[in-house]
C-alpha cells in the first residue's frame, strides 16, 4: 500500500515518529500491541516497530530507520506483517470467548485486564473464589467447542449513546473517551467494547490451550495460547520423557508427586530435628600481625548450607571475639557452599569481602555480620589471607 508521510513528530539518531495519510498500521489498545511492518522508498527504509493512537485522533509510527531518513510529504510502500497481525488478531479473539464463558461460569469473576501476545496471552481477572486447573480445565473445553462451531464475529462501530443501550455488552465505560466505540460481537457468547483485532469467524482462531494461572484471591492471571497443537505437542514429550523417569502412567503422576511433597516435608521435619545435634570439626587459626582476630574453620563435606547454619551460629555465639569460616567442599571442582561469620564483639563489615577479592571465587551475599553464597576457593589460607587485607 503506497502512503504519505504528512508529519514527523519525532527523530532522533535511528528513531523517529512518523505520521501517514492513511495507515494501515492498526494502533496498540485493549491490551493488544500496535502492527509492526515496514516503510521503505528509494533511498529510504524504516522498520516500525509499533503503532500507537495519538489523543489528538490519527496514529503514529515508532520507526528505527534503517537506510535514509524521512521528510515530510515522502511516498512509501507501507508492509504490515499480516502475519503477526492475523496471529494478534486470533489471540484477541481466543481471549474474548474465554473470558466470557468464563465469566458466566463463576459468579463474581470479572475479567480486569488483557494482555495479548504472540506466543502467550494473559488475562487478568478478579475473584474471590479459588481458581483450580478443574474449572479452567471447564471452560477451556467450552472455548473450544465454541471456536469448532464457527460463530460469526462482527466488528462494530457506533456510537456512545448507542453503545450503551445494549444490555449484552461489557464495557469500562470509565476508560473509553472516545465519541465513537468499536464493539467485538461473537454470536451468542459475547459483545464486548474492544479496540483491538479480531477473526472473522471463532473457527480462524485455530485452537486454544491454557499454558498455567497464577494469583490468590481476589487477584489472578490465566495464561493461554493459540499455538494449541504445537504446544500439545512439546508438553507432550516433556511427559513422556517424565513418566519414564519417574516409572507410572500419567494419570498417577499427581498423587506419585503429592506422596513425594509429603516424603519430604517429613524429610525437613527430621533434618530440622537433626541440626541442633550437628557438630563441626573446628581448627583455629590464632590471631597474628596480619589478622588482628582468631579465625575458625571447618571443611565439611557432604552438607547443604541449611544444615551447616545452626552450627555454625551457635559456635561464634560462644566465641564473640573471633572470625568463623565454613567450607563445604564437594568431591568435583564445582562451586559449593561456604558460611563466614563474625563474633558479637566485632565491627568488621564483611558484606563487601567477596566482591573486592575475586581470588576468592565466590558468589553470595549477607549481611555486615554474615555472609554466605558459593565459592570454588577451598583453601582456607586465602580466605584468611583476603580477610587481613580487608580489615586492614
Amino acid at each position: 500500500m503506497t502512503v504519505k508521510i504528512i508529519e514527523i513528530l519525532e527523530t532522533d539518531g535511528r528513531k523517529a515518529q512518523v505520521v501517514l495519510d492513511v495507515c494501515p498500521f492498526h494502533p496498540s489498545g485493549g491490551g493488544q500491541p500496535g502492527d509492526t511492518g515496514t516503510l521503505f522508498c528509494d533511498g529510504f527504509k524504516a522498520e516500525v516497530r509499533d503503532a500507537r493512537k495519538l489523543k489528538q485522533g490519527g496514529t503514529v509510527l515508532d520507526l528505527v530507520v534503517l537506510d535514509g531518513k524521512p521528510t515530510l510529504g515522502m511516498v512509501v510502500y507501507a508492509g504490515v506483517d499480516c502475519g503477526r497481525s492475523e496471529l494478534l488478531s486470533r489471540m484477541h479473539t481466543g481471549q474474548h470467548i474465554f473470558s466470557r464463558l468464563q465469566e458466566n461460569a463463576y459468579d463474581g469473576l470479572d475479567t480486569v485486564k488483557v494482555y495479548i501476545g504472540t506466543s502467550e496471552s494473559v488475562v487478568y481477572v478478579r475473584y474471590d473464589g479459588e481458581l483450580t486447573w478443574d474449572s479452567l480445565f471447564d471452560v477451556e473445553e467450552k472455548t473450544i467447542q465454541a471456536i469448532h462451531a464457527d460463530l460469526p464475529v462482527e466488528s462494530l462501530v457506533m456510537s456512545r449513546d448507542e453503545a450503551e443501550k445494549l444490555p449484552e455488552l461489557k464495557a469500562h465505560w470509565d476508560r473509553i473517551h472516545d465519541p465513537e466505540i468499536r464493539i467485538a460481537r461473537i454470536a451468542g457468547i459475547d459483545a464486548t467494547a474492544c479496540s483491538g483485532t479480531h477473526v472473522a469467524r471463532t473457527k480462524e482462531v485455530g485452537g486454544f490451550m491454557v499454558t498455567g494461572f497464577n494469583g490468590s484471591a481476589p487477584n489472578w492471571e490465566v495464561r493461554f495460547t493459540v499455538w494449541q497443537d504445537e504446544l500439545v505437542r512439546n508438553h507432550s514429550r516433556t511427559m513422556r520423557r517424565l513418566l519414564r523417569e519417574i516409572g507410572c502412567r500419567a494419570d498417577q503422576i499427581v498423587d506419585v508427586f503429592a506422596r513425594q511433597k509429603e516424603e519430604n516435608e517429613t524429610l525437613r521435619q527430621v533434618l530440622d530435628k537433626v541440626r541442633g545435634y550437628i557438630s563441626l570439626p573446628w581448627e583455629a587459626h590464632e590471631a597474628d600481625e596480619h589478622l588482628p582476630h582468631c579465625l575458625h574453620v571447618a571443611v565439611v563435606s557432604g552438607l547443604t548450607k541449611e544444615l551447616l547454619s545452626p552450627p555454625a551460629r551457635n559456635w561464634v555465639a560462644a566465641h564473640p571475639d573471633a572470625l568463623c569460616l565454613v567450607l563445604a567442599p564437594g568431591a568435583t571442582k564445582e562451586p559449593f557452599p561456604f558460611i563466614l561469620l563474625r563474633g558479637a564483639n566485632l565491627t568488621t563489615d564483611l558484606s563487601g569481602l567477596v566482591k573486592k577479592f575475586p581470588e576468592l571465587e565466590a558468589k553470595g551475599g549477607g549481611k555486615p555480620d554474615w555472609l554466605n553464597g558459593m565459592t570454588a576457593q577451598r583453601s582456607s589460607s586465602v580466605w584468611r589471607d583476603c580477610l587481613a587485607r580487608h580489615i586492614r
